[in-house]
């Protein structure tokens, strides 16, 4: 099965290419040398005449090329014979440095550089041995999508086609090495070069940033290895059709995935603590439940995370107010609330009675116009909620001083949707399960959460079952061998069949998949038991 190799084949048809010259250059050098120390008469110590034979002419001309000398053989030299000595010790050493010099030349060249890499690439991938994903785009989102799987030790290949980037992959230590190409990820060749065809390979995650060049590696995965699944990350939505038909298994699309959230934050804001938690997995649910006000929001820039929010929450008694200083009659005719100007400029958001505001949205693709907005959104209504949208990892130190209640970051909602799909498949299932609870159910497994696993780091995984036992019996077994543990069950799936479960006094059959949340600490535990 072909899935790379070129990279090989081809720096060494360069290199020989290139060094055709040197090498004649070379091969002359010791020519001539070689048949100068045959013709040159010499003289036994006997006093016979003498000629050395190609053996020994060959032999003596390959030491005396190092300029290390062993010495007259097989007898003491004449004089003429010690003339050409000199004279070949002079032609071999140029002969070296102008070969040795051009090699270096040659390996400095960009497009020798390029192939040599492309080479080493291809090494590292054909030497995986456990399953990978390709990984097309190392921006905020690929950058934490690599960071986390490594860290669950599922290898990651990456195609970035910005050569900072992709120098980045190496500078960052991640808890595995991780093979990364300059490259067009959309290029069928770069994306069977980084294992596409691998047998190994597991998948392929598509976040470049550009929905065009998404959809193009969606396409070409699907013609090329149609049973890897192919997670496409969208920002727009008039692309949604075209990735799906190009063969996305999944798109992951970072406003409506915010637009769902703060759904879930209206109408279950204990459910909120808990998704926030089991999706990003860097805090845990000690954070207070602090719903988010209805009525009046201010959205300021008409942008694909403005257009989200407005099409989810309706129904939510939510009366939106857009702000944009471009806004186009289609806009216009749409929103019966509507005010031109730029939300920067403090005058505007007094026009837009930012004072009898609930709640107000910079959402614009700037980040340095929606810190402006947050900043003077504290000045003019210092208790007013805001939400900010980040698009760059590097302004997060400023957004974390700007006062805002939340902060959506793109890269970081993309990053958290991957994973979600990713590293605990049975997640999915089970948020879309328990968005259709009240909050009175999620506000008991929050309680339950928090007096099982504390303020622990919140983890998922799926737990295998190979006989028929409670969960309770299951919980004691673990606990003889590796003592408490904190660890809550969520769902149980059985034969495709997901049910959200309560407690602990419930039956487990083999073949059941379990999903469990809790600490690091339990979920390698679990896992270990499960293996056993």
């Amino acid at each position: 099965m072909n899935y790379g190799g070129a990279g090989a084949r081809h720096s060494l048809f360069v290199l020989l290419r290139r060094m055709r010259t040197p090498l004649v250059v070379l091969i002359l050098a010791y020519a001539v040398a070689v048949l100068g120390f045959v013709l040159v008469p010499g003289v036994t110590p006997e006093g016979r005449p003498w000629r050395m034979d190609f053996l020994h002419a060959t032999y003596f001309v390959s030491f005396l090329g190092t300029t290390i000398g062993l010495g007259e053989i097989p007898y003491p030299f004449s004089p003429a014979q010690r003339l050409w000595g000199t004279v070949s010790i002079y032609l071999t050493v140029l002969a070296w440095l102008y070969s040795i010099g051009a090699l270096l030349n040659i390996l400095q060249d960009p497009l020798m550089r390029r192939l040599l890499a492309v080479s080493r690439f291809e090494r590292q991938v054909r030497r995986l041995h456990e399953p990978f994903y390709i990984l097309c785009g190392y921006d905020d989102a690929g950058r934490h999508v690599t960071r986390e799987l490594c860290a669950d030790d599922i290898p990651v290949v990456v195609l970035e086609q910005d050569a900072g980037l992709s120098d980045a992959v190496e500078v960052d230590q991640h808890a595995l090495p991780v093979p990364a190409l300059q490259a067009d990820a959309s290029d069928p060749q770069a994306l069977l070069r980084a294992g596409l065809r691998h047998p190994l390979c597991q998948g392929v995650l598509a976040l470049t940033g550009n929905d065009a060049v998404n959809t193009k590696v969606a396409l070409s995965a699907r013609l090329l290895a149609p049973t890897v699944k192919v997670l496409c990350a969208v920002h727009h939505h008039e692309w949604h059709a075209r990735m799906k038909l190009a063969g996305a298994d999944a798109l992951i699309n970072p406003f409506d995935s915010f637009a769902e959230r703060m759904a879930i934050a209206l109408a279950q804001p204990s459910l909120h603590v808990i998704y926030e938690a089991l999706t990003a997995q860097r805090h845990g649910v000690m954070h207070d439940v602090n719903p988010l006000p209805r009525g009046r929001w201010l959205l300021c820039g008409w942008t694909p995370l403005s257009r989200a929010l407005r099409h989810r929450l309706q129904g939510f008694d939510i009366d939106f107010h857009v702000i944009d200083a471009n806004a186009d009659a289609k806009l216009e005719a749409s929103c019966d609330h509507l005010l031109r100007g730029c939300a920067t400029d403090a005058g505007v958001l007094r026009k837009a009675q930012i004072e009898d505001a609930q709640v107000l949205v910079a959402a614009t693709d700037d980040d340095i116009d929606n810190l402006a907005i947050a900043v003077a959104a504290r000045q003019l209504a210092p208790d007013l909620p805001v939400i900010v949208r980040r698009t760059q990892s590097r302004n997060a130190v400023v957004f974390r001083e700007s006062g805002a209640r939340l902060v959506m970051a793109t890269g970081y909602m993309v990053a958290t949707e991957v994973l979600r799909h990713t590293r605990a498949p049975l997640l999915a299932q089970f948020l879309q399960l328990a968005a259709r609870q009240d909050e009175a159910w999620a506000a008991a497994l929050l309680q339950r959460l928090r007096g099982q696993v504390g303020d622990e780091i919140l983890e998922s995984w799926a737990q295998s079952l190979r006989q028929a036992q409670s969960f309770a019996e299951l919980r004691a077994r673990v606990e003889a061998r590796s003592g408490p543990q904190r660890a809550v069950p969520l769902m149980r799936l059985r034969q495709g069949d997901a049910v959200l479960v309560q407690g602990e006094d419930f039956e487990l059959l083999p073949d059941d998949l379990l999903l469990m949340t809790g600490c690091a600490r339990s979920r390698r535990q679990f896992r270990a038991w499960a293996r056993r």
